[in-house]
């Protein structure tokens, strides 16, 4: 078995091509601020494709398909306002974050907010643990944790966590309305759950989503569409605020 000890795992450098694309393609969805956060980017890419090597954390590792299906997917959720005006009082948190994505890239872009890192299994627990250190000390990020929680254990296993999130966002973790009921341990009245779909959440699962998000109380958003490059299919990314 192999370390997720970030020493071990050191920056890899991006190839100047990709940097640029994944720059211009930044600017086109607004993203701020990218070229200060190359340093911090190039860490967390060397420390998950070094760790990958033993555990199963994505089959992401190319530099352009990186920066785009992991680093600039996460960050397309910026574009919502509620992401914009984050307060400082209460955390967020990233469910079934696996290899720390996209928690990892908000975390660095809102610096003082709270960032907690939830996967079930123990393994990635670690993994993103180390990662959120190494965040903190190549960024402003210094407010990254991680934690290994199963669904239902929050109120029990997390109390500082139950029902106090302002903001739960999920990728690539099952159906939509099934990470509804695991986001309602953890997100506060009148907070909200961004989850990332592909288009084909317009059909059977957005009806299902619906009704569910109702009777878990919630109240639905928005449904944002996004193109991460001009001849991708569209990403969906699904608002819901909690209301009661």
């Amino acid at each position: 078995m192999g370390s997720v000890d970030p020493a071990l795992h050191p920056p890899v450098a991006i190839p100047e091509v990709d940097w640029d694309w994944f720059a211009a393609r930044a600017a086109t969805l607004g993203i701020p601020d990218v070229a200060g956060r190359r340093g911090a980017i190039e860490a967390l890419y060397g420390h998950l494709v070094g760790v990958n090597r033993w555990l199963n954390l994505t089959t992401i590792t190319v530099p352009r398909d990186y920066l785009k299906l992991h680093v600039l997917d996460s960050l397309a959720a910026l574009a919502d306002p509620r992401l914009r005006h984050l307060g400082e009082g209460s955390p967020c948190v990233d469910l079934g974050s696996g290899g720390g994505y996209p928690g990892l890239p908000l975390a660095l872009w809102t610096p003082r907010v709270a960032w907690v890192l939830v996967d079930s299994r123990r393994k990635k627990a670690d993994f993103l643990a180390a990662a959120g250190a190494l965040l903190g000390r190549v960024s402003d990020a210094r407010q990254v944790s991680a934690r290994h929680l199963r669904g239902g254990e929050t109120p029990t296993a997390a109390p500082d966590l139950w029902r106090k999130c302002q903001l739960v966002v999920s990728r690539a973790m099952g159906q939509a309305g099934d990470v509804l009921a695991e986001a309602a341990d953890l997100v506060r009245p009148h907070g909200h759950v961004v989850i990332y779909k592909g288009p084909a959440f317009a059909g059977d699962e957005k009806a299902a989503t619906l009704e569910s998000g109702g009777r878990l109380g919630y109240r639905f958003v928005v449904e944002r569409r996004v193109r991460l490059d001009d001849a991708d299919p569209e990403r969906v990314l699904v608002v819901f605020e909690r209301i009661r």
